[in-house]
């Protein structure tokens, strides 16, 4: 199971999928709960700086610390 610290707020290298469908990777953590995020899975997209509380009703769609958690992704609602 994936602790609560991981799922509640961002870390980086986890694969978020926002309710529209689009897929952000988090590139760096920033203070006050913000991170760098970059527009699809692999993080090749354009970047984008997104607040905690600004992404209500994201699923954590990967994580590489829990990669083995993940059978076909999409398991843990934020």
């Amino acid at each position: 199971m994936i602790p609560d610290k991981r799922v509640n707020s961002f870390h980086v290298g986890q694969v978020w999928e926002s309710p529209k469908g689009t897929f952000y990777r988090v590139m760096d953590r920033q203070r006050g709960g913000k991170a760098t995020l970059r527009l699809d899975a692999d993080g090749s997209g354009r970047k984008t700086v997104r607040d905690w509380d600004a992404v209500i009703g994201w699923v954590l769609y990967g994580d590489p610390e829990h990669a083995d958690e993940y059978p076909t992704g999409q398991e843990t609602r934020a």
